[in-house]
């Protein structure tokens, strides 16, 4: 799953009301943990990459994966 795409899912996520939020944990959690898998991906990319430029973008996009898990766990756990 795209990044933008994960981030639009839990832009929807943060705005529900704890009634919905308990209703929907399974859905949550399956998204952290695509979260994490994204973060794994990126991490695998970039011990592989060369490139500085490529691994420049794949900083920030660890970094923004990061920030997103760190915020769901204070929402959600």
């Amino acid at each position: 799953m795209k990044i933008s795409k994960l981030v639009k899912t839990f832009k929807t996520y943060f705005s529900w009301d704890k009634k919905e939020v308990k209703k929907n944990t399974v859905e949550i959690n399956k998204m952290i943990k695509e979260l994490y898998n994204k973060k794994q991906s990126i991490e695998d990319k970039l011990k592989e990459c060369e490139k500085k430029k490529d691994e420049k973008k794949l900083e920030e996009k660890r970094k923004a994966i990061k920030k997103l898990i760190k915020k769901a766990k204070k929402e959600f756990i």
